[in-house]
């Protein structure tokens, strides 16, 4: 490994304790930290990284895409770990073997661990194998809301794993399990495979895993000389999860993503491979055009509309809320977009045949009075500037100045006066919904992404919404203006010609995750979380805040 790589990340073997009774008092699971040197924000993501029936930690590309995963690039943490019974782990004494419960107790037992202990946010779980399998039965059981899925070389038809013990020993079910050499304390060591647990790893419906979160994405890597697994089951997790789904194969790879020379009969690894189409996929910009595909249409609502002449026009609703289980935001209800003065009048009737009866506008005065405003028929236009002193002209230039120069921190400080300067206009927003619940609005400014984007998280967070998806909705409106961003860029560097750093340019458009991210932390600090603000800084009583969620949630 590189210097380069090196001077990126440190690591920390932990000891976690394991929760089942059924092994010995001694030993735990052991893992090794991985801490990014200059980790992204937020600053607490962390991909989970699982090895397979007869692996370890390091045992083919797991140490490598930990290392890849802490590079600059990403910065990301992970924790890889020994399953009890593999690596360092303590033994399983009970005679039934490392039964699949067992490795869903550890992999519990350790995310407890890094969540509680560590204050770790899991973005993602990489896994090999029979580890794939575990995770998802995890998440199924336990915690349904972690985002990122990664599978290598795992059976989708778990009972197959019989063939794998009738090939060792016919016998296997009469004789009680079959022989295999396992690494044990990073040394090869020769165990029997108990019946019981062969029998444990031929359960589990892996079809229910279409039951997970609704934005959750998948990744699956195979290699495509794979002798244990058939590399059809792959075919079968991309037709079940559809265009949550995405398939790469590595042709020279086996089941652990190594090859022989034919000729010199040296062994090639492409286990580097493995970890840079996993880093390129939890990549940022991955992470940001699969969440805009996969949420274009969620639960059979069409997310985005079509308006001839309005940009970034979106249904907020059909989120699921992690916090009020069976419940999520009302489709149909609550619409967000760029300015609607520019709305041509062959869309106008597409407002009212969506329902809505009012436009909260929160341009500046100056921006209407030079942008121009709309009348619509059936649609009541409220104007709820969002600034100082609307009787003065707003002046642009400063705050964009001011974001040009200083990036995240320039939105963090925009942000947080937004938040105390729209005080008005929020509430207003809110009591229509506490009064109005079944008369449908659109909530716009000029670009439909900061003074727009805040009532629309302080909505998705008032309701449950996990806060990766809140964070990821409001980076949408970069997708949503994808199309026209490089001749966006191309006029604010005509209008700023002292800056030749395009990417600082960019920073004006921009709807970073992480912008969201961190604002969601500022309501919390600084106004108690988004309850609290509704009920001490806007004015609502406990009672209007719950019955205001209520009309939210279907």
């Amino acid at each position: 490994m590189s210097s380069e790589n090196r001077q990126t990340f440190t690591e920390e073997r932990i000891e976690v304790k394991f929760s089942l009774p059924s092994t010995s008092s001694k030993g735990a699971i052991v893992g090794t930290f991985t801490r990014p040197e200059h980790p992204s924000y937020p600053t607490s993501q962390l991909v989970l990284i699982l090895h397979g029936f007869g692996g370890h930690r390091n045992y083919c590309y797991q140490k490598l895409l930990a290392h890849r995963l802490a590079q600059t690039d990403l910065g990301l943490h992970s924790f890889r770990f020994d399953f009890r019974n593999c690596g360092e782990s303590a033994e399983i004494e009970r005679s039934e073997g490392r039964i699949l419960e067992e490795d869903i107790s550890d992999i519990r037992d350790v995310i407890s661990y890094l969540r509680n202990e560590k204050n770790m946010t899991i973005i993602a779980i990489a896994a090999h194998s029979r580890g794939n399998i575990a995770s998802l039965c995890y998440s199924l059981r336990y915690d349904s809301a972690i985002p990122n899925f990664i599978n290598c070389s795992s059976r989708f038809r778990t009972e197959k794993i019989i063939l794998k013990a009738i090939k060792a020993n016919p016998n296997w079910s009469e004789e009680g399990g079959y022989w295999a050499t396992v690494p044990r304390y990073m040394k090869s060591k020769r165990v029997l495979i108990p019946s019981a647990e062969t029998q444990s790893l031929a359960k589990p419906d892996m079809t229910k895993i279409k039951e997970l979160l609704d934005t959750a994405s998948f990744l699956s890597v195979y290699g495509l000389k794979d002798d244990p697994i058939f590399v059809e089951d792959s075919a079968m997790y991309a037709n079940l999860l559809g265009s949550r789904h995405t398939l790469r194969y590595v042709p020279g790879g086996d089941h652990n993503f190594y090859d022989i020379n034919k000729i010199t009969g040296e062994r090639i690894s492409y286990n580097m491979d493995v970890a840079n189409i996993i880093a390129e996929w939890l990549s940022s910009e991955s992470r940001r055009e699969r969440f805009a595909k996969i949420t274009s249409l969620t639960r059979n609502i069409s997310r985005f509309k079509d308006i001839d002449g309005v940009l970034n026009f979106r249904d907020l609703g059909g989120w699921p809320s992690e916090k009020y289980p069976d419940r999520s935001i009302r489709s149909g209800l609550v619409f967000r977009s760029a300015s609607l003065n520019a709305i041509k009048e062959s869309s106008k009737k597409k407002l009212t045949d969506l329902g809505i009866t009012r436009a909260f506008d929160l341009r500046s005065v100056a921006e209407c009075s030079q942008n121009g405003v709309y009348v619509i028929d059936g649609v009541e236009r409220i104007h709820l500037p969002v600034e100082k002193k609307p009787d003065q002209l707003l002046k642009p230039s400063s705050i964009n100045n001011h974001i040009i120069e200083t990036g995240l921190e320039g939105y963090q400080s925009l942000y947080q006066e937004i938040l105390q300067e729209g005080k008005v206009a929020y509430r207003t927003i809110l009591e229509h919904i506490l009064d109005f619940p079944n008369d449908p609005f659109v909530v716009h400014c000029t670009a439909g992404k900061d003074r727009t984007g805040i009532i629309c998280a302080l909505i998705l967070d008032l309701c449950g919404v996990n806060r990766e998806v809140t964070a990821r909705e409001y980076e949408l409106t970069r997708h949503m203006i994808d199309f026209k961003f490089n001749d966006i860029v191309n006029n604010l560097s005509k209008r700023y010609p002292e800056v030749t750093d395009r990417t600082r340019l960019e920073a004006l458009i921009s709807s970073k995750y992480e912008t969201m991210y961190k604002t969601l932390d500022t309501i919390d600090k600084g106004f108690g979380g988004s309850a609290s603000y509704l009920e001490h800084y806007l004015g609502f009583s406990r009672d209007e805040v719950t019955r205001i969620r209520n009309n939210l949630l279907d």
